[in-house]
């Protein structure tokens, strides 16, 4: 065998033992590729994920900001109702015939009556003609009146807007059951 032969020999099997390695080097570059690229599918999916559960969240955190801004909104609306009844409430008292509010005006003198010894009467000027008699003293309220005994420690408030107060206080309830069910 010539030298040749032997150089030539020793190129075809450096050539086999480079493509041997470059078919292994490229069947290894496929394989970590494939799993890079499942890695990455991976941290994909996970990434749509957390995205779609921080979006569910936003949303139910929008939805419910929305619910609550609206509840306060309508109890604002309801709110304003009530105001709206009891000023007509008390524009309808204010405006009362002098028939009514002699009635009115009598059985509040009454019911004071019964319950001190009414010495004193404050009522607005309207309603002073009927409660002569009662050293009546003008006092600025739309009707009704306040009575006070001869020592002047104890008074009974029965003017129309406190008791309009009253109702609206301890009624608030009823009277938004009556008006929105």
């Amino acid at each position: 065998m010539g030298l040749e032969a032997v150089k030539e020999e020793i190129l075809d099997s450096a050539r086999e033992q480079a493509n041997s390695i470059l078919a292994e080097a490229r069947k290894e570059a496929n394989k970590i590729s494939k799993e890079a690229e499942k890695k990455i599918d991976g941290m994909q999916q996970k990434a749509d994920a957390e995205e779609k559960r921080m979006m569910d969240a936003i949303k139910r955190q929008e939805l419910a900001s929305a619910e609550l801004e609206n509840k306060k909104l309508l109890l604002e609306a309801k709110k304003q109702v009530i105001e709206i009844a009891f000023e007509e409430a008390r524009k309808r008292l204010e405006s009362l015939d002098d028939k009514k509010r002699e009635e009115y005006l009598k059985k509040l003198l009454e019911k004071a009556k019964n319950e001190i010894e009414v010495a004193k009467v404050y009522c607005n000027k309207k309603d002073a003609k009927f409660a002569k008699g009662l050293g009546n003293q003008a006092a600025g309220m739309i009707g009704g009146l306040i009575a006070e005994n001869n020592e002047g420690t104890i008074r009974i408030d029965y003017s129309f807007e406190t008791m309009l107060d009253s109702i609206k206080e301890t009624e608030l309830q009823n009277i938004s059951k009556i008006l929105f069910g």
